[in-house]
C-alpha cells in the first residue's frame, strides 16, 4: 500500500516537474516577448480575455490608452471598435490609423505584441483641422501634377532620405518584371502588390550607411488611363545599435509599419493638369486660329 502510495506521488511529482520545465524553457525563449512592455501581465489577462471571450479587441488593463487585438483581423476589429464610438475611417499613414468624429480625429498606432497579438496605442484630442494642415501637403510640380503628400509619417526611428514623393507620368503600359527567387537578392528586389484592389509594381533598393538601411522606392500603377510612378528614399535604422527597450520598439515599429497604404493614400490624391508647355502650345494654337478667322473676315 504504501508502496503504491509512493509510486504515484512519484508520477505526479514527475509530471510537475515536467511542467516546470516546460514552463521555463518556454520563458527563457520567449521572454523578449513576453516582457517587451514591462510587466506582462496586462498583456496576459488580455490575450486570455481575447482567448475565451467574445470581444475581437479588449482594452488592456492598467493602461488608459491600450488596447489588444489578434494580428490577423486586427484593423477589422479596431475599425467595428471605433464605429461603435461614432469615428469613421479616415486614413493610413504609416503605421498610424486616423478615425474622425464630428469634432476630433484619433490617431491609433499599432506593433506586435509576438506574432499572434497587436497592441494599439489610441492618441486622442486631435483638432481636424490641425491634423489636415500639419500633417498632409499639397503640391503641383512641373509636369502639373497635383498631389497630396503626408509631412511626416508619424513613426520614431524610421525617417525620410528622399522627401516629398517625386511623381511623374511615365509612357507605354503597365507591366511588373517580377524579380525571381533564385536570382533576387537583398539589394534589389521587384515585387506586385496589390492595395485595396489596386495593383503597385514596386522596386525597392536598399543600401547600407553608417548603421542604417536607405530604402529606395519606385511605385508604378495605372491611373485614369496614365502610368505613372511615385518614388523617394526612407532610412532604416538597425534596431540592434539600440539599448534593449529602444531595440524592442524599433522592431516593433518596423513589424507594424505599412508603406504601402501611404503611398496607395496619395496616388488616390493625384490630379492631372495640362504641363505649363502644352498650355503655352494649347494657347498658341487658339492665338493663330483666332488671327486666321480675323483674316479672313
Amino acid at each position: 500500500m504504501i508502496f503504491k502510495y509512493s509510486s504515484k506521488n512519484k508520477k505526479v511529482l514527475l509530471i510537475t516537474s515536467f511542467i516546470i520545465l516546460l514552463l521555463g524553457v518556454f520563458i527563457l525563449f520567449y521572454s523578449p516577448v513576453i516582457f517587451q512592455e514591462g510587466n506582462p501581465w496586462s498583456q496576459i489577462k488580455g490575450v486570455i480575455q481575447l482567448t475565451f471571450g467574445r470581444s475581437n479587441i479588449v482594452k488592456l488593463s492598467g493602461l488608459d490608452d491600450k488596447y489588444l487585438t489578434k494580428s490577423k483581423g486586427g484593423p477589422m476589429a479596431v475599425e467595428t471598435f471605433m464605429k461603435g464610438k461614432g469615428y469613421k475611417y479616415e486614413d493610413q499613414m504609416g503605421s498610424g490609423y486616423f478615425y474622425k468624429s464630428s469634432n476630433k480625429t484619433v490617431v491609433l498606432t499599432r506593433h506586435q505584441y509576438s506574432r499572434f497579438y497587436t497592441i494599439w496605442t489610441m492618441i486622442e484630442n486631435i483638432n481636424n483641422t490641425q491634423k489636415d494642415n500639419n500633417l498632409w501637403i499639397t503640391t503641383i510640380n512641373n509636369e502639373g501634377i497635383t498631389f497630396q503628400y503626408p509631412k511626416e509619417l508619424l513613426t520614431k526611428y524610421i525617417s525620410v532620405a528622399e522627401w516629398p514623393p517625386v511623381v511623374k507620368k511615365e509612357t507605354g503600359t503597365y507591366s511588373c518584371k517580377i524579380t525571381s527567387q533564385e536570382v533576387s537578392s537583398m539589394s534589389d528586389i521587384t515585387s506586385q502588390r496589390l492595395v485595396d484592389d489596386r495593383t503597385y509594381c514596386v522596386n525597392v533598393k536598399h543600401e547600407g550607411a553608417a548603421g542604417s538601411v536607405y530604402s529606395s522606392y519606385t511605385y508604378t500603377t495605372a491611373k485614369n488611363d496614365k502610368l505613372i510612378n511615385v518614388s523617394f528614399t526612407l532610412r532604416y535604422p538597425n534596431c540592434n545599435n539600440y539599448d534593449e527597450e529602444q531595440k524592442k520598439s524599433c522592431t516593433s515599429e518596423r513589424e507594424a509599419f505599412d508603406i504601402d497604404a501611404t503611398v496607395d493614400r496619395i496616388v488616390q490624391t493625384i490630379k492631372f493638369d495640362l504641363p505649363q508647355e502644352e498650355s503655352l502650345s494649347a494657347q498658341i494654337k487658339i492665338g493663330t486660329a483666332s488671327n486666321f478667322v480675323k483674316n479672313y473676315d
